[in-house]
């Protein structure tokens, strides 16, 4: 018997997902993951592994750490979320989505433990499961592994982390891991096991005191042990200097939009260092940040008229996006917004970054059943005294932002990484 990656993906579609409706499949437990795991034979420590988690920026840092593994000529999978596309986006092998066939092949497989079983997976449990199944069996020597929400309970805390980092801790969640930022950090803080080094970002210093509270064999933190210093904006991203606790980089270029990925590149860099105990070479750091890109962060989906989409969806991202806005684009007038945002987020913090940034604001649906009414949106917007208009989709904005916009000004598309994913596949038509 064989599956079709249709077929496979119709299979994982039929199990409860967050993604889809908001809601946990019941109380929080690692209990089926690691059955399933057990059941495959696969321990806590099969690959040495950076396990990453945080309210922003761990995508970015995923990716960048993932690359710089495969340059220095090592097996490396990652499993990343959320997609923009396909499925297969999450899981990664030497940055590469795997192939239809393999993906399903596994899928088929651990369809079969879960019957055995008698379990009910959720849909991102069958995709750890499966990510890291199929890690096992290519043979990957480490391993990427981004967090879907909070630490503890996630499903991806079954792999004791060689090297734990939490990019930030913000307001995101709230209402699963909350309801105050200690609460967040003390959840986030579950990924660090005991001989952890966890690699810490921009957090303040309560919050970074519960971290180094966790049983681990060192905690290194940005501002600390990791000092970035003499950022300066470049043509297509940013140039800076890089100090680990390991060595100096000096005079990096990374190929982002966002100072605040500057932050990322530290992160990830600390955190290779950390899983291979040494410092990395220079030349082949600068190469890898010079040539990174990270679809729906920052990213330029047209050029003429300037589009760009970024998946900001929460306070912290915004103001980030806000600050990359104003940071790399002040001559670039006028500046529209597109927005659809999922029915479970803050619309008021994130809108209201953008106050005196753009123009005009366009808000429309996400196109699903989570999704915030467009109406609720524009009131939002207008509270703030933003120029708001309702539009039935998100084409439709899209188009009339880039109408409206011309060829002189931009139309910044954000709110949900599904909103950016509609936005891709609309202008690529």
């Amino acid at each position: 018997m064989s599956w079709s990656i249709s077929e496979a993906v119709q299979w994982l579609d039929r199990h409860p997902s967050f993604e889809s409706s908001g809601r946990f499949l019941g109380e929080p437990s690692l209990a089926a993951v690691q059955a399933v795991m057990d059941a495959l034979g696969i321990g806590s420590k099969e690959f040495r592994t950076i396990h990453i988690t945080g309210t922003n920026g761990k995508g970015s840092v995923a990716r960048i750490s993932s690359d710089i593994l495969a340059s220095l000529g090592h097996k490396v999978g990652a499993f990343v979320s959320p997609h923009l596309h396909r499925i297969n986006e999450r899981i990664l092998i030497n940055s590469e989505p795997v192939g239809d066939d393999l993906l399903a092949s596994e899928m088929l497989l651990i369809s079969g433990i879960e019957d055995r079983l008698s379990l009910t997976l959720s849909w991102f449990e069958v995709l750890t499961v499966t990510a890291l199944s199929l890690f096992y069996a290519e043979g990957v020597e480490m391993a990427v592994v981004e967090v879907g929400i909070g630490g503890t309970w996630d499903s991806t805390n079954v792999v004791d982390a060689d090297v734990a980092v939490i990019t930030s801790i913000g307001h995101d969640h709230l209402d699963l891991i909350g309801p105050t930022l200690a609460n967040v950090a003390q959840n986030k803080a579950g990924i660090v096991k005991s001989d952890s080094v966890a690699v810490v970002g921009r957090v303040a210093e309560e919050l970074l005191a519960i971290v180094e509270g966790r049983p681990n064999s060192r905690v290194l933190a940005l501002g600390r042990e990791i000092v970035v210093s003499n950022v300066l904006q470049g043509l297509g991203g940013w140039r800076f200097d890089l100090r680990t606790s390991r060595t100096l980089y000096p005079e990096l270029f990374l190929s982002l939009h966002g100072r605040h990925q500057v932050d990322n590149a530290g992160l990830a860099i600390a955190g290779v260092e950390e899983l291979m105990g040494s410092s990395l070479d220079f030349d082949l750091v600068s190469e890898v940040l010079s040539e990174v890109s990270i679809p729906g962060r920052g990213e330029v989906l047209y050029r003429k008229p300037l589009v760009l989409g970024d998946g900001a969806h929460n306070r912290e991202a915004a103001i980030a996006l806000s600050h990359l806005l104003e940071d790399e684009f002040a001559g670039v007038e006028p500046k529209v917004g597109v927005i659809a945002m999922l029915g479970d987020k803050d619309a008021k913090s994130v809108i209201g970054a953008f106050v005196g940034i753009f123009s005009e604001i366009l808000v429309c649906s996400v196109g699903d059943e989570r999704s915030q009414p467009s109406g609720e949106l524009a009131d939002v917007a207008a509270a703030l005294g933003l120029n708001a208009v309702e539009v039935p989709s998100l084409e439709e904005a899209l188009s009339g932002a880039m109408k409206s916009v011309n060829s002189s000004g931009m139309a910044v598309v954000f709110g949900s990484f599904r909103t950016v994913a509609r936005a891709r596949l609309f202008l690529r038509s």
